[in-house]
């Protein structure tokens, strides 16, 4: 079976990613098409609007296979993000991997995928290093009027192209172009589609501008409980104020000293949207930030990133995506293809366990990692 793979975190799940799926199966001629979803928190640097097992069923109205993307992963910038994602593309054995662009161009993406490969190779990008300068900003100055670097979803798929000829050459990648809506569209303007951040704010509202622009199949998960990022605020302040700065620095993405800010700005916040105030600065984006607060939410250190895929989660599967796990399991014995936790599996789950435990503990929901086992459609 021919297979493509969606990176995902339909956050939630809408008309446009729709789109994406049966495009992207149809162009490719993939049997199968799979989700590589982020799980309870997204790479935003914020609890996702509904559980990771609510939107894998609305992802199974479009999909064959759902599995999970680590947990650290989720909460990373565009590199180990993508590069972790293209490790489990790998792991599930897929053909291709597509993605989402405003572009539109494989053929751009992989010539400037060159172009970058030639860029950190010379001095002066190891003199904007020295300077403190982020990564993003740095090519943006060496490579002149790109505009694949001048959107969200072009510089990750960019992080795709890349992962997959550093880890996966095997796996063919593609692209397709987003319509009409923007990656931070804040109000829904298209009677098809909208941006994820233009819903999620329909839904926090209490409007139903959203029922117009998610596939009617999946409307009925809408009535779920869903949270924000603004309800992580007094358990976030308590995780802070548990640490001192040598402890807070042990933190996965902290650096430059930024702990002892965060300490001294803790004690001043009422707010989340406050405490992002008083902690932005002109060397880090509010997304960077985020993340970080994120990560000191949920306790992850630097010292334990994983660097290597040893087991899959598999949220959910089509009947279809059962057929192709069973065949993948013929063909690789080796690989663990999980599809119900237990104190057996467990361990290869830790994070992800951790972070759906924290995600409950501030919705007040009570679907867990043991007691949720995978969907069927």
């Amino acid at each position: 079976m021919k297979s493509v793979a969606l990176v995902t975190e339909y956050n939630p799940f809408h008309n446009g990613h729709l789109y994406h799926a049966q495009q992207s199966k149809s162009i490719t001629n993939s049997d199968i098409s799979i989700a590589i979803m982020s799980g309870n928190f997204v790479m935003r640097g914020e609890p996702a609007i509904y559980n990771k097992f609510t939107r894998a069923r609305m992802a199974l109205s479009a999909v064959d296979l759902v599995v999970e993307l680590p947990a650290y992963a989720s909460v990373s910038a565009g590199q180990y993000f993508a590069k972790t994602a293209v490790k489990i593309a790998d792991y599930l054995n897929v053909s291709h991997l597509s993605f989402g662009s405003e572009s539109g161009d494989i053929d751009a993406f992989l010539s400037l995928a060159q172009s970058i490969d030639k860029v950190e190779q010379s001095p002066r990008f190891s003199e904007k290093l020295k300077e403190g300068k982020s990564y993003p900003r740095i090519l943006s100055e060496l490579i002149a009027d790109n505009d694949l670097l001048s959107s969200p979803n072009n510089t990750l798929g960019l992080s795709y192209v890349r992962a997959i000829q550093a880890h996966a050459p095997s796996i063919q990648p593609w692209t397709i172009s987003r319509l009409q809506s923007t990656h931070h569209d804040n109000e829904i303007a298209h009677q098809t589609f909208a941006s994820g951040t233009s819903i999620r704010q329909s839904l926090i509202k209490q409007t139903d501008q959203w029922k117009a622009v998610v596939p009617p199949e999946v409307h009925m998960h809408y009535e779920a409980p869903h949270i924000s990022v603004s309800d992580t605020f007094n358990y976030l302040k308590y995780a802070i104020l548990s640490h001192d700065a040598t402890t807070l620095e042990q933190i996965y993405t902290m650096s430059e000293g930024i702990e002892n800010r965060i300490l001294q700005m803790i004690e001043q916040a009422t707010s989340f949207d406050h405490l992002m105030t008083l902690l932005k600065t002109k060397r880090y984006t509010y997304t960077h930030i985020q993340r970080l607060l994120m990560n000191i939410l949920l306790n992850f250190k630097k010292q334990n990133v994983p660097s290597s895929i040893n087991a899959v989660r598999i949220l959910g599967m089509t009947k279809r995506g059962q057929q192709y796990l069973k065949q993948l399991k013929n063909a690789f014995p080796e690989r663990n293809f999980v599809t119900q936790i237990n104190k057996q599996n467990a361990n290869c789950f830790t994070n992800e366990i951790h972070a759906t435990k924290i995600y409950n503990l501030i919705s007040g929901q009570t679907a867990t990692d043991f007691n949720t086992p995978v969907i069927r459609k």
